[in-house]
């Protein structure tokens, strides 16, 4: 059984239906915006019936026998900035990625519910707004919370841990990939891996290929999104005594590959038209010259539209915490349930949502006392993020789940 603050959302029709219904569950939180000329209508309250009586007091007395595993949700709505009664298309895009991951997420819990488990949800509404956050942080929904999902943009996490009591329990940050060293709690349970996660892998891999003879070379492009990989890569690296050379020109390339041996090249560069480029000077110099080259790249690699016939004779490998296997049943039987709930394909906020309550949630259910302690020997592999996390005292829990794909074909692929 799930409990959603004030009503049981029904999930059902398209993503304005169900944006409409979360705006008529917690607008009741929140202020009305009324246009000029408009008033508020007063009704007559309604009159319970004996029968109505008698069954609200069945269910309480139903609730109060039964063990609710209690998770607030707070996620950027931005409920206040609806002006009509019936939410349109822009509200409906400004609150995209908060409603696909509510979406998935409630699905997740709904699963586990099979197995007997019971959740209250409170779903609350943080408007995008730092104000409001410190606002529900001090609210009955999160003292009364065992598990606290969100918020999910840095400033609000800042916001909420400067003022919330979370004596006991975790705060969770399902979607924010910046480094926990940037927060102001030891109690955030970081869900995206942060990018030092993806140079530690990296380096594990590359040591891994490296043999006597092969020449690991860094291009570096010296722009910010370079940097934030390359400086923890290097750091890996030379823990692992991999010898590498460094160099800022693509015309400087062909002259710091061996002849004889492997060459593996890295970039960290997310401009596509200078990767572009990149991938047609390294393709030329395989296919011509015959040197042994493999690459490696940026996470955000899979996002950009780049050759994939040079990718793939580059046998190009990057790192990722999200993968969607379709072959996998699961994957399968989670697009068929969210379709057929919401009559749209699910998002890859639908899918983080949807493992995120998976995994949380089987946890709080498991160890509803003490799951703060177990959380680190809990390992998980949902349908598109994985769970694994180690503990730092001063930056909390943090997931190190993050995988080697190489492009094969027309797709990147685990291997």
């Amino acid at each position: 059984m799930i409990l959603v603050q004030n009503h049981r959302l029904p999930l059902s029709g398209s993503k304005i239906l169900v944006f409409a219904l979360l705006l008529s569950v917690l607008g009741a939180c929140s202020p009305k915006v009324l246009r000029p000329g408009g008033r508020k209508e007063t009704k007559e309250p309604t009159k319970e019936t004996p029968d109505k009586k008698v069954k609200d007091r069945e269910k309480e007395a139903v609730e109060k026998r039964a063990h609710f595993n209690n998770i607030a949700l707070l996620l950027p709505f931005q409920l206040d900035k609806v002006i009509d009664s019936v939410p349109n298309k822009r509200d409906v895009e400004r609150s995209s990625l908060a409603l696909d991951f509510y979406q998935g997420f409630k699905l997740g819990l709904d699963n586990l519910t099979s197995s007997g488990d019971n959740f209250k949800l409170d779903v609350l509404d943080t408007r995008d707004n730092v104000a409001e956050v410190r606002k529900i942080a001090v609210g009955k929904s999160i003292t009364e919370a065992a598990l606290v999902v969100g918020p999910v943009f840095p400033t609000e996490i800042n916001a909420f841990s400067d003022v919330a009591n979370l004596s006991g329990k975790l705060q969770i940050s399902p979607l924010a990939a910046r480094s926990p060293s940037q927060y102001q709690t030891n109690k955030l349970v970081t869900v995206t891996p942060p990018i030092d996660m993806h140079a530690q892998t990296l380096a594990n891999y590359i040591a891994s290929e490296y043999e006597i003879g092969d020449h690991v070379v860094i291009l570096n492009n010296i722009d910010e999104d370079s940097e934030k990989l390359l400086v923890p890569l290097r750091a890996a690296l030379d823990k692992k005594e991999v010898k590498y050379s460094e160099l800022n020109e693509l015309s400087e390339i062909e002259a710091s590959l061996n002849t004889v041996g492997k060459n593996i090249v890295i970039n960290a560069s997310t401009n596509q038209f200078f990767i572009a480029q990149l991938l047609a000077s390294l393709n030329k110099l395989k296919t011509e010259s015959a040197y042994d080259i493999s690459l490696i790249g940026h996470p955000n690699w899979s996002k950009l539209d780049l050759n994939p016939e040079y990718l793939s004779a580059l046998r190009t490998c990057i790192s990722s915490s999200y993968f969607i296997d379709e072959k996998k049943p699961e994957v399968q039987q989670f697009r068929k349930d969210y379709f057929s709930l919401f009559k749209v394909i699910p998002s890859e906020f639908a899918f983080k949502g949807y493992d995120t309550g998976v995994f949380f949630g089987r946890l709080l259910a498991k160890y509803p006392t003490d799951y703060a302690e177990k959380l680190v020997k809990e390992k998980h592999m949902g349908a598109s993020i994985g769970f694994e996390f180690v503990h730092d005292p001063a930056l909390g829990y943090i997931n190190t789940s993050v995988r080697l794909l190489r492009f094969n074909g027309q797709f990147y692929r685990p291997f």
